[in-house]
């Protein structure tokens, strides 16, 4: 396909998205970043706002910790000692010691033998769930999983993929039921707290 139907083919998928209302909103540029004072969170400003602040409400660093005053200061050690980037993935020459380092600290805090780092939830998710799904996988999965998930298990393919409605705890066990002795093995995922509504799975009862 030459370069004019490729533009051709996708204006007319980006046309089709904006009339079904599933286009991407405007991207808002982040020019600067005034820092916290007091109890007064970060503010941002946009390029095209001249000097009007704005709260940053869709971020993924909920704890704030990529402003805080340690991290900045620990995050330039490190790029001093080690450069910018590990320069290879994991399994080839990127592993340094600050990574092992923290996987060690984060495994004593949460009572684990040990803990891998990845550099998103999404990737964090693809890299699990792929290997553990194989053809002869049952997958059994909320309905408002996480769209990593949905991708995940769509390069997954298991053998079968069952779907109940959000959080009903009835209707998961009669999927489980229903797939018993069906494949080699079943998996169960879901959110743990589902990030567009705000609530979240009991694990406590899924686990048993």
């Amino acid at each position: 396909m030459g370069l004019t139907n490729i533009e051709k083919v996708l204006s007319q998928t980006l046309t089709e998205l904006e009339n079904e209302g599933r286009l991407k909103g405007k991207e808002y540029i982040i020019t600067k970043v005034k820092k916290a004072q007091g109890e007064k969170g970060s503010r941002y400003f946009l390029k095209g706002k001249g000097d009007q602040e704005f709260i940053r409400m869709n971020s993924n660093s909920y704890l704030g910790m990529s402003l805080r005053e340690e991290i900045i200061e620990a995050e330039e050690r490190a790029t001093k000692e080690y450069g910018v980037g590990p320069g290879a993935v994991r399994f080839i020459s990127g592993t340094f010691q600050p990574h092992r380092e923290l996987e060690k600290k984060l495994a004593k805090f949460h009572h684990r033998d040990d803990a891998m780092l990845f550099s998103s939830a999404y990737s964090t998710v693809v890299g699990i769930l792929t290997p553990l799904i194989t053809s002869d996988t049952i997958v059994i999965s909320d309905e408002l999983n996480h769209n990593c998930i949905i991708n995940a298990l769509r390069l997954a393919r298991p053998k079968d993929k069952k779907i109940y409605s959000h959080l009903n705890m009835n209707e998961l066990e009669d999927r489980i039921t229903d797939s018993i002795d069906k494949a080699k093995r079943l998996l169960i995922i879901t959110d743990g707290i589902f990030s567009m509504r705000g609530d979240y799975a009991p694990l406590d009862i899924i686990s048993h």
